[in-house]
């Protein structure tokens, strides 16, 4: 038959309880011992040789059930289930309830069948002191003492009701109550045992839970009784504060553990009054909240809350990271990020800060420094090698007098610099010389030795009185602004001269955007005539601006102008419009010739704007020409060329204009998509008196047409020159003054017939001129 037994009770709790059953061993020889003894003497008082046998079964029960408890000390329990804690229980109940039968039918033998009242009082004595120890030793159990006691309660009951005395049956009777409450009594020990128990294991896990809690903390943590001895100290602080995990800070003083800290180089001894007195504010509430640096850098914020039985909790934690994290967002926000120099804010604060505390001379000085050609550095060599620049020359800057120089960064390659202390006039040039001299020189970049040169504004004050930062930039500006459109100064010391021009440039920019979005702008044409039949083959568009204050402006001014406001392709859009127009209108008897700048070789719309031109006007192809400078082409060389090479597929005539004037324009003219060369008037203005001029005219007319590209000769202005360049130069055509000044549309209309007629005494010069 199986044994089973449904319980709630956890195995591991159970165990504690089946073991508590197999314990105490020596209660076994004791009550063995009473047994056998109780059988002894009422058989030397009745002379009934059963009662030795009682007394030999008593002996043999008690020796099994030691017997089984040695076997329940060897049995593997460390992980028990409830179906091996039912077998142990089961087998020990077997044993405790052949005792308890035993001693009832020791009671029913000597009341019912022997009926000496000796035996019956021995035997009864005996049987109650036995129940009394069911409830001390098997209260584990709740089946074991309901059997033990009925097993012990029947066998006495029935001898005393069948001993047929109305007494013996109330005594019997009145044994009922009496185990009852010990049964009761049982379960309410085991009740409250296994209540215990459980609240221990559950005080258990929440105390490990809370020591978890405690030891994984990111923040260390002290607990002080209110005698301020430690009492809690956990993992966190014992780390933070470099102590030993074996030393047992528990029941230690502050002062202990903070001579501890120091004597092992957390913070230098002359600290240790500073920091236990920062402590004390934080244990006696005079302060919440503190910071402290310790030997090794790190920074300990400490906090306390106090508790309500006087003791106090400290809390601190490593916010090193925080607080570097902190200064490099502040350094970021005073500093410039690339060169570490102070930033505009920053700088405008240092400045004020040196004016309040009267750290300054008489006059006082801005520069603005700028690196000439660093566009063509960052173009040439990467942006990487730009950037290593801009940080080389901040450490130069950097490495100046601090007293006298103020550096700072204000972007790009702009440097603001505030010269506390400009001196005399007679000083100001040497200042400016050794800062320049100082910034300007051969840069080690990376793999690259890149020759350095800067220009500088510089603006005065005259007194901190009159120091206004703001406008003293401005002035600056346009000192570094003159220095840069002149080759032989590097830099400029400014004047009111240079703040009217300024404005007049600034206003002249406004006229001319209102003038292009009002097309005042006019395009004249000056003719290119052919030397072979001296008539008109296609004209030059040229814009022309009258401004209705100043009168005419120059193109050599207002160009310039316009590419710096990014305006020069709304002139080229109006330009071959119109260009294209007039063409048209002259009837496809001449071609135009237009201007393309830099700008617009870049643009990758300007393919479309001159299609536009051509589709809208109805002017054939082939009559377009459009004029491109060597320096056009060369800042975007690869973007340009296959800009025009488009062009020249399309049909479109393409003039390399100003030729001669470039880097080194032969070796361009092999590669370059052109149809055309347009020979710059240098290579004109001296043949008539210098041979070596016209050989050198007629060396490269010749190349060119070797190459396959047509030549035009510009800047012809007398007979002479048109005589030697039809004669001896071999040019196709021509163009100057000589054959005509800039004309209206209309005037060019009247021309187009005409044949300009060479003197006789110029072509009788042409022999003799070689």
């Amino acid at each position: 038959m199986a044994w089973s037994l449904k319980t709630d009770i956890p195995p591991d709790i159970r165990l504690s309880f089946v073991r508590s059953l197999y314990g105490n061993r020596a209660t076994l020889w004791f009550g063995m011992l009473a047994h056998v003894i109780a059988c002894a003497v009422i058989y030397f008082k009745t002379g009934n040789i059963s009662f030795v046998v009682f007394a030999g079964i008593f002996t043999a029960i008690a020796l099994a059930r030691i017997y089984d408890m040695s076997l329940f000390d060897r049995a593997l329990l460390a992980n028990p289930t409830h179906e091996q804690l039912n077998k142990w229980e089961f087998r020990y109940l077997l044993g405790a309830s052949a005792v308890c039968t035993l001693l009832g039918v020791l009671c029913f033998f000597s009341t019912y069948i022997v009926k000496d009242s000796f035996a019956e009082l021995a035997s009864l004595s005996i049987l109650l002191a036995s129940v009394v120890s069911i409830v001390g030793r098997n209260y584990a159990s709740r089946l074991a003492v309901v059997v033990m006691s009925a097993c012990s309660l029947i066998p006495v009951l029935a001898g005393f009701v069948l001993a047929g005395s109305m007494f013996h049956m109330i005594i019997g009777f009145l044994l009922i109550p009496y185990f009852l409450s010990n049964i009761q009594m049982a379960n309410g020990l085991r009740e409250f045992l296994f209540a215990a128990v459980i609240g221990r294991r559950e005080l258990a896990v929440v105390a490990g839970r809370f020591d978890a809690a405690l030891n994984n903390m990111p923040q260390g943590l002290i607990m002080f009784d209110g005698n301020g001895k430690l009492v809690v100290v956990n993992n966190k602080a014992i780390s933070l504060l470099q102590i030993s995990p074996d030393t047992d800070l528990t029941g230690r003083s502050l002062q202990t553990v903070l001579r501890y800290c120091s004597l092992h180089g957390l913070f230098p001894r002359s600290k240790l009054d500073n920091i236990r007195a920062l402590i004390d504010n934080l244990l006696t509430g005079r302060r919440e909240r503190d910071l402290f640096q310790f030997s090794d850098g790190r920074y300990i914020e400490f906090s306390c809350n106090q508790r309500r039985d006087e003791g106090a909790v400290l809390i601190f934690e490593d916010v090193t990271q925080r607080i570097e994290a902190e200064a490099q967002i502040q350094h970021m926000a005073l500093y410039d990020g690339l060169t570490g120099l102070p930033n505009r804010m920053h700088f405008e604060s240092l400045v004020k800060s040196l004016l309040s505390r009267k750290a300054h001379g008489k006059r006082l000085g801005l520069v603005v420094l700028d690196i000439n050609d660093f566009k063509h550095v960052n173009d040439t060599l990467g942006h990487h090698v730009g950037d290593q620049l801009l940080q080389k020359l901040a450490e130069r800057l950097g490495e100046m007098d601090p007293v006298r120089f103020i550096p700072s960064r204000f972007g790009g390659d702009e440097f603001v610099i505030f010269v506390p202390n400009a001196g005399s006039e007679a000083d100001i040039e040497a200042v400016m010389n050794h800062l320049l001299e100082t910034v300007s020189g051969v840069y080690q970049l990376s793999d690259h030795s890149v020759q350095v040169d800067v220009k500088a504004g510089l603006a005065l004050a005259p007194s901190p009185r009159f120091f206004d930062l703001q406008g003293l930039h401005i002035k600056a500006d346009l000192a570094l602004y003159e220095a840069k459109g002149s080759e032989h100064r590097s830099w400029a010391l400014f004047e009111e001269a240079m703040d009217i021009r300024y404005r007049s440039r600034q206003r002249l920019k406004n006229d001319l955007r209102s003038a292009i979005a009002s097309g005042s702008l006019k395009v004249v044409y000056q003719p290119i005539v052919s030397t072979q039949s001296l008539r008109i083959v296609s004209c030059e568009a040229l814009s022309r601006w009258d401004h209705p204050e100043l009168g005419p402006i120059s193109p050599a001014d207002y160009i310039p102008l316009a590419e710096e406001m990014g305006i020069i392709t709304e002139i080229t859009r109006f330009m071959l419009e119109k260009a294209c127009a007039d063409c048209r209108d002259w009837g496809d008897r001449i071609g135009v010739s237009v201007n393309l700048s830099a700008i617009d070789l870049k643009n990758s719309e300007i393919t479309h704007i001159i299609a536009a031109a051509l589709r809208n006007s109805g002017l054939p192809i082939n009559l377009l020409e459009v004029e491109v400078t060597e320096s056009a082409i060369i800042s975007d060389r690869n973007k340009t060329c296959n800009v025009l090479q488009q062009l020249k597929n399309a049909g479109i005539n393409v003039a390399l204009d100003d030729f001669g004037t470039g880097y080194s324009s032969l070796s361009y003219l092999n590669t370059l998509p052109l149809t055309k060369v347009k020979v710059d008037r240098s290579f004109v203005r001296d043949i008539t008196t210098d041979r070596r001029s016209l050989m050198l005219l007629r060396g490269v007319t010749q190349i060119s047409h070797e190459m396959g590209l047509g030549v035009t000769v510009e800047g012809v202005e007398t007979q002479e020159q048109l005589a030697l360049i039809r004669g001896a130069v071999g040019a196709d055509l021509v163009q100057g003054y000589l054959l005509g000044a800039p004309l209206p549309a209309n005037a060019i209309s009247t021309l187009i017939d005409r044949s300009f007629p060479l003197p006789e005494a110029n072509r009788a010069m042409l022999p003799t001129a070689m």
